[in-house]
């Protein structure tokens, strides 16, 4: 190698243009793909949605990473939630200020979340807080599950803040019992696992339930975590309910702002049309009257599913449950 060109701990440490998007079961082989600014503002997901035709990519060997990578600073905050809780709008919002850095939902990230290689985690929260400018900070937006290792996360970055984005149950249970019960369904076991590690509902069966009370049992299972993190770093951590800043976005946007410790108008940035797109597809029309709309739908077809959602919150186990959250 010539002394002009640049090693991959050069090409590293300049910024995260070049980004971690996948690791082998193994933990052999790293895949890295080429990122624009532009690309990470635009992805909903930072996983194999991000592989298309024009995107460049290349295949590093662990041994080779681990060395280029070493020491990375580790700067960042995290978006932790419930699913259907309004995270990717949130994190659109916050990251159209200069000074804040977004990503979203890293797929390497959730194999952290299920306990695959954790010793590896320090290093890749040194790449994930890698910005395009120094006046940046990152901001991670995990995906739910990922809450599950948010006190691990927060212990290793001793000065993050997180912010904490959830429903009303009732809220959940109309969205999820309309759209989403494939991922209910497949991960009720694992969410019964993590509540029965901290020694909750260790009596329970998933196949006893029904389908509202499996979206109940995950909703639990979210919120448990996620009070478990406000409940250990209270001064690092902004509860927001969703349906409450869809009420009063200004107010709770400048909330989360100042959370973050950035300066920022609000209402300026409520002016651009991200309220009013999908923030998964902003390419699709979506805004509060929109989802409205599907929820009130969800809550007249679902409704005996969602009474039996509640029902079971009001059982002594899971009530035993919810006398120990947080908010």
């Amino acid at each position: 190698m010539s002394g002009s060109q640049p090693t991959l701990r050069d090409v590293l440490r300049v910024s995260p243009a070049l980004f971690p998007l996948n690791m082998e079961p193994n933990g052999n082989t790293i895949q890295f793909v080429n990122l624009s600014e532009a690309d990470y503002r635009g992805a909903s997901f930072l996983d194999n949605r991000m592989l298309k035709p024009n995107v460049r990519y290349a295949n590093i060997p662990w041994a080779e990473l681990s060395v280029a990578a070493q020491n990375l600073p580790i700067q960042c905050d995290f978006i932790f939630h419930v699913s259907h809780a309004g995270s990717t709008l949130l994190s659109r919002l916050l990251g159209s200020h200069p000074s804040c850095f977004s990503l979203r939902e890293p797929a390497i990230l959730r194999m952290f979340g299920q306990g695959v290689l954790l010793d590896r985690l320090d290093l890749f929260l040194g790449l994930w807080s890698r910005t395009f400018n120094s006046s940046q900070r990152a901001l991670i937006k995990a995906t739910s599950f990922v809450s599950d290792i948010g006190l691990d996360l927060m212990t290793r970055v001793t000065d993050a803040r997180a912010i904490l984005m959830y429903v009303p149950l009732e809220t959940f249970l109309s969205a999820l019992l309309d759209g989403s019960m494939v991922d209910v369904a497949s991960q009720a076991a694992a969410r019964l696992q993590r509540l029965q590690r901290r020694h909750f509902l260790t009596g329970l069966a998933v196949e006893s339930l029904s389908p509202g009370e499996c979206v109940a049992l995950s909703w639990l299972s979210e919120m448990t975590c996620l009070s478990e993190i406000a409940s250990q770093f209270p001064t690092r951590t902004l509860w927001i309910d969703f349906d409450r800043f869809l009420e009063h976005s200004e107010l709770m946007l400048s909330q989360s702002f100042s959370h973050l410790g950035l300066e920022a108008d609000s209402a300026a940035y409520l002016r651009e049309n991200t309220m009013q797109r999908y923030a998964k597809k902003p390419e699709v029309n979506y805004d509060a009257a929109f989802r409205l709309k599907l929820l009130e739908t969800s809550r007249q077809k679902f409704h005996t599913e969602i009474s039996r959602g509640l029902a079971w919150l009001e059982q002594d186990g899971a009530n035993e449950v919810m006398k120990q959250l947080t908010l």
